[in-house]
């Protein structure tokens, strides 16, 4: 008796590991066949070629400083929940980087709300478009993560901001888009 009772619970076992098996297999190949990628508009804000060499100067010695630049844009946008910034282990695990020398912080808020900041530093100017890529990747990661239980968080990832300028790649999650973009093109700028 306690041979079949072990038989039936090793069955139940193997079949829900099949089943899971089969599920993972399915998104894959959903994922593959659909080409889902998260569209977002990206602008590069780099110095138009006919500025003079002071200008240029200013944009060269001008580093943004991340950390203030994150706390203007979480001042001034509205998120549905107060954002973190995450641990640079925890923000390399979750965003892949083309170089070693990419730096990546992120400010996220609680597990229910899809609501992010994404700050990526490129050294190498030549890995920029697969910097943006992995941004964007990371984005449609998120998307497909919330879109089954919380369909409105993922409508916000939809339509994040992402913007390029210099050597920063900015990426917002937030239902207050507006605000954001404009928020972070004028930080980008360098306007107060």
């Amino acid at each position: 008796m306690i041979i079949n009772k072990e038989k039936k619970q090793l069955y139940i076992l193997l079949a829900c590991g099949v089943l899971a098996l089969a599920v993972s297999i399915w998104a894959f190949r959903m994922e593959k066949s659909t080409g889902m990628m998260v569209s977002a508009e990206i602008e590069d804000r780099s110095l138009p070629s006919g500025q003079d060499d002071k200008d240029k100067a200013k944009q060269a010695d001008g580093t943004l400083d991340t950390g203030a630049f994150a706390g203007t844009v979480i001042k001034k946008v509205d998120f549905d929940t107060k954002l973190e910034k995450m641990e640079d282990s925890v923000a390399q695990s979750m965003i892949t980087t083309a170089s070693e020398n990419t730096r990546t912080e992120l400010y996220m808020g609680e597990g229910t709300s899809a609501d992010e900041l994404l700050i990526v530093t490129v050294e190498d100017e030549d890995q920029m478009d697969q910097e943006i890529e992995n941004v964007q990747k990371h984005l449609t990661d998120m998307r497909q993560s919330f879109q089954d239980y919380l369909p409105k968080e993922a409508k916000k990832i939809d339509d994040a901001v992402i913007l390029q300028s210099g050597k920063y790649i900015v990426a917002c999650v937030s239902g207050d888009k507006d605000t954001a973009g404009s928020v972070i093109r004028e930080q980008l700028k360098g306007k107060k």
